[in-house]
């Protein structure tokens, strides 16, 4: 039974007056409310759509294989060897804390639905697999990568060798050029002076040409080859010069026969110089 309430007791109207006051100020914001009302329609309406769509999609989703669970715990177990090699202490605590803990993840992970997998692809192992392998594909990449920059910059620093030599031999070639420019013109000038020196020898004089040579005067006139023998002979000069001779050749043929005679043909050709 309820428990009579005193007559003295003055009785609370709280919650009735609460209700009025908001009835009165929903009456007074009539059309933000409904304003609101609709907003909130509109996102229950997205809302229920979205989930509609989930469900649509799920129902075809599988739970997770056991390959994908297997992969999973091994990847676990390695993970729970490497943090216990870094703990000194409490280590069998902590090894049964993570084993509870794995246990944990992979039971809510055996009951998790998940898209069906796709043929080519296949599980987490096949999926490790070949995420190893493009890793390892990456590395190899990478360094073929950093091998052809290094070629590329010996190359391009050969290239800058080849530039500087080739500025060099177009700067040698223009100073060449320059004195083979400067050689041309002072063998011009030289041609030029030569020409000009050619040009202005004088003339020879007219007798010189007119006049014959000495054989030819003594062939056209026998008087002047007498005339030159007869003072050639009457000259004492050459009297002294054969008179010299003369004595050479005596000198020689007693010395000749002196020596003897050392062949008949020199014995023979002396008797008949003798006999003269």
């Amino acid at each position: 039974m309820k428990p009579t309430r005193g007559s003295e007791r003055a009785s609370t109207k709280g919650p009735k007056t609460s209700r009025k006051r908001g009835q009165k100020g929903s009456q007074d914001g009539g059309p933000s409310r409904k304003k609101t009302q609709t907003q909130q329609q509109c996102q229950k309406k997205r809302v229920g759509n979205d989930a509609a769509r989930k469900v649509k999609g799920q129902e075809k989703w599988t739970l997770l294989p056991k390959t994908s669970i297997t992969a999973l715990e091994s990847i676990l177990d390695l993970s729970i060897l490497s943090a216990l090699t870094m703990r000194r202490k409490d280590k069998d605590q902590s090894q049964s804390h993570l084993n509870q803990m794995k246990d944990r993840f992979l039971a809510s992970c055996a009951q998790l639905k998940v898209p069906p997998r796709n043929r080519k692809v296949g599980g987490m192992l096949q999926v490790s697999r070949l995420h190893q392998a493009e890793s390892k594909k990456t590395a190899v990449g990478r360094r073929t990568l950093q091998a052809l920059e290094d070629e590329v910059g010996s190359v391009v620093g050969a290239l800058e060798q080849i530039e500087g030599r080739m500025e060099n031999l177009d700067e040698e070639t223009r100073i060449l050029r320059r004195k083979l420019e400067d050689e041309e013109e002072g063998a011009q000038e030289i041609l030029q002076l030569s020409g000009r020196g050619v040009l202005n020898l004088p003339a020879l004089p007219p007798h010189v040409t007119r006049e014959l040579p000495l054989q030819e005067r003594m062939v056209k006139d026998p008087d002047v080859a007498a005339r030159l023998a007869s003072v050639l002979q009457s000259s004492g000069e050459v009297r002294d010069v054969m008179a010299f001779l003369e004595l050479a050749h005596k000198q020689a043929d007693l010395l000749l026969n002196t020596l003897g005679p050392t062949n008949p043909e020199d014995s023979h050709t002396r008797n008949i110089q003798g006999g003269n």
